[in-house]
C-alpha cells in the first residue's frame, strides 16, 4: 500500500513520519488490495482546544474509500486512535465483502421440479 503523509502547520521528525507510514501500512493485513492511504496532518489554532493536534486518513481500494478523522493531544496518539477507527471500518468492509462473495456462490436456483415454481 501507498502511504503518503502531508502536514500543515505542524512539523514531523522523520523517525515520525516512518512511524505513521507503518502504522497505517499494518492495515494493509485486514483488507488485502486497498491501493493507497493518504494521511494529513493539521494543528487547530484555537488556544481553548486541548486536542488540536488532527489527523485525517484516507484510505482507497476495491473501489471503496474509508476516512477516519480524529483529533488528540500529540500527532501519534491522533495516529493510534485513527488506526482504531480504520480496523473496525476494515472489519466491516471485510464481512461486506466476504458475504457478497460467499453469497453469490451458494445461492441456487430450486431444483427442477419442486413445488415453488409449481401454482
Amino acid at each position: 500500500m501507498d502511504v503518503t503523509v502531508s502536514c500543515r502547520h505542524i512539523d514531523l521528525s522523520p523517525g515520525q513520519r516512518e512511524l505513521v507510514q507503518f502504522k497505517i501500512g499494518k492495515l494493509d493485513r485486514i483488507v488485502g488490495g486497498m491501493d493507497r492511504a493518504e494521511v494529513h496532518f493539521t494543528e487547530e489554532r484555537n488556544p481553548r482546544i486541548s486536542e488540536r493536534e488532527v489527523c485525517e486518513v484516507t484510505m482507497d481500494g476495491h473501489g471503496h474509500r474509508l476516512v477516519a478523522k480524529v483529533a488528540a493531544i500529540d500527532p501519534i496518539a491522533a495516529v493510534d486512535l485513527a488506526v482504531e477507527k480504520l480496523e473496525h471500518q476494515l472489519q466491516t468492509l471485510k464481512s461486506r465483502l466476504m458475504a457478497q462473495h460467499h453469497g453469490k456462490a451458494h445461492k441456487a436456483a430450486p431444483p427442477p421440479g419442486s413445488g415453488a415454481a409449481a401454482g
